[in-house]
């Protein structure tokens, strides 16, 4: 979902190729310039890969017969150099912009703070919202539910599995009906392969689910700051954290945000194993959800004084 205004100004942002930044407030601007140094070091692989790809057409495919054909697959490495100056042009824009350095940490539940000095590209400290304090507050074991949209995420992925299965196998139950015996079975080989890579594939999202549910009931929780923010080619959020464990080490980690609504700077809550901090779930990412315990509201507790 594209941002709509700056989180920290309430301007409206620019894009610097996948990343959100502010060019009014500086928000975010190192993250910007941190992606678009990573296209630039991808930018040797890519000329890379179609080298390799225009060799094995000349000489495996033949196409040394005709090699004008290869001018059709290789028009695209004509725009590399000039994505490589634009980038290089973008970033020295970016780096030439001043902003306001605004020095306000963002603490862990622990109290160890996250950053020392805020850059300008988290020109300030985002404070956690009421669910996100009310998870914080919980104790192991937690209550939890399939969210909706994990239901739905579940739903889909077990149709989409079952597709790859109810074609084929009933292809071969009409073979085994017409020839009572697997020897004449065509495909037999290719439809056993593809039954065990759809075997693999729900077992690595059961134990996905078993080990985020796990997390979820049982973990440490704490309140982590989203590092860097960006959306991949489908359009959907993905964020950097960084977390303090109970011993103060640092830790980071790279989640779907689910919830197409954290930014750079912002806190987020992240559950851990206490015994291995590596084992980490960020809660915007999960497909399940805690069931917080009833709040009492102000008014109910100023009632419950008069008595």
């Amino acid at each position: 979902m594209p941002l709509l205004e700056c989180p920290v100004c309430h301007q409206k942002p620019a894009y610097a190729g996948n990343t959100t930044y502010c060019p009014h407030c500086g928000w975010n601007r190192d993250s910007a310039i941190s992606g678009m140094k990573m296209s630039i070091n991808a930018i040797p692989i890519a000329i890379f890969m179609f080298g390799a790809m225009a060799a094995f057409l000349y000489w495996g495919m033949k196409f040394n017969r005709a090699p004008w054909l290869l001018l059709f697959m290789l028009f695209p490495v004509s725009f590399i150099p000039l994505n490589y100056f634009l980038l290089k042009r973008k970033i020295a824009k970016l780096k030439s912009m001043q902003f306001a350095v605004v020095s306000q940490p963002v603490s862990s539940n622990f109290g160890a703070p996250l950053d020392r000095a805020s850059s300008s590209s988290s020109a300030a400290a985002f404070a956690p919202s009421h669910e996100n304090e009310a998870l914080l507050h919980t104790t192991a074991p937690r209550r939890i539910r399939t969210s909706r949209q994990g239901r739905i995420v579940l739903w889909v992925a077990a149709l989409g599995l079952s597709l790859f299965i109810v074609q084929p196998a009933a292809g071969l139950y009409r073979q085994w009906v017409t020839y009572h015996s697997f020897s004449n079975v065509r495909g037999l080989g290719w439809g056993i392969a593809l039954v065990c890579i759809v075997a693999l594939a729900a077992f690595g999202i059961w134990r996905g689910q078993v080990r985020e549910t796990d997390l979820l009931e049982r973990g440490e929780v704490v309140m982590g700051r989203v590092v860097r923010q960006w959306a991949d080619d489908k359009r959907n959020s993905q964020v950097e954290y960084e977390f303090t464990d109970y011993m103060g080490s640092l830790h980071r980690g790279i989640a779907n945000d689910r919830t197409d609504q954290l930014s750079s700077g912002m806190p987020l809550v992240v559950f851990y194993d206490r015994d291995n901090p590596k084992r980490q779930v960020a809660y915007c990412s999960t497909l399940h959800e805690v069931i917080l315990p009833p709040t009492v509201s102000p008014v109910s507790e100023e009632l419950l004084s008069k008595r």
